[in-house]
C-alpha cells in the first residue's frame, strides 16, 4: 500500500529551508575578481587564499565585524586596500585605473588562452600528422594585439609549417575572446610541437 503523505513529508524535510541559500551566501567575506590576475587574499596580515582571473570566492571562517583586507595580484604589479571589510559582506575588485600593459596581465591572458585551447591547437596537429606531415621539434608563435574594448586580432607565424596548419591555427585563434581592461595590450606565446 503506498502512503503518498510519507513521501511528501520525507521530500519537505530533505528540502532546505526558505531563505537558506541566501543566508549560506552571506556568510563568510565573497570577493568578485573581475580582473585578468591571479589574486591572493590577505585577512589580518596572514594569506587566506587566491582566487583565478574573473571569478568569486568567498571565505568561510572568519568571524563576524570588520577585517583588515588586503589583496595583492600574484606577481605584485598590482594591488587593493589594505581596507576594513565587513564580514559577512562582498568586495568587487575591477582593475587599477593607472594598469597599463604589465608583465602580469600579460602573464595571466597568455597563459589562460594557451590552457583553454590546448586541444584545439592539437587537433590541428593531429590532422596534419594525417596528411603526413613532419612536425617534430616545430613550433609556432602566437602574436596577439588586444584594443581597450577586448577585440584582438592574432598573427600566427611558424617556420617550415604547412599553410593548411597555420591556416588551421588561424581559425582556431579567431574563435577566442580577451578580457577588455581599458587599455590596449599584447600577448605572445608560443606552441610547441
Amino acid at each position: 500500500m503506498r502512503r503518498p503523505w510519507l513521501i511528501l513529508l520525507l521530500a519537505l524535510w530533505l528540502l532546505p529551508a526558505p531563505g537558506s541559500a541566501a543566508v549560506a551566501r552571506k556568510k563568510g567575506l565573497r570577493i568578485y575578481n573581475r580582473t585578468p590576475y591571479i589574486l591572493t587574499v590577505y585577512v589580518a596580515g596572514v594569506r587566506a587564499g587566491w582566487i583565478k582571473p574573473f571569478r568569486t570566492a568567498v571565505f568561510n571562517g572568519l568571524k563576524g565585524g570588520y577585517h583588515r583586507v588586503y589583496v595583492a595580484s600574484h606577481y605584485g604589479s598590482a594591488s587593493w586596500g589594505p581596507r576594513r571589510q565587513l564580514v559577512p559582506g562582498s568586495w568587487s575588485l575591477t582593475p587599477p585605473a593607472n594598469t597599463k600593459s604589465s608583465e602580469d596581465l600579460e602573464i595571466s591572458v597568455a597563459s589562460r588562452l594557451y590552457r583553454q585551447h590546448r586541444s584545439a591547437l592539437t587537433a590541428c596537429d593531429r590532422l596534419a600528422e594525417r596528411r603526413g606531415e613532419d612536425l617534430r621539434g616545430l613550433r609556432a608563435s602566437f602574436e596577439v594585439s588586444v584594443d581597450a574594448d577586448g577585440r584582438g586580432v592574432v598573427k600566427v607565424n611558424g617556420e617550415s609549417m604547412s599553410s593548411r596548419l597555420l591556416s588551421c591555427y588561424g581559425a582556431v585563434a579567431r574563435t577566442w575572446e580577451y578580457p577588455a581592461v581599458g587599455s590596449p595590450y599584447s600577448v605572445s606565446f608560443q606552441h610547441v610541437l
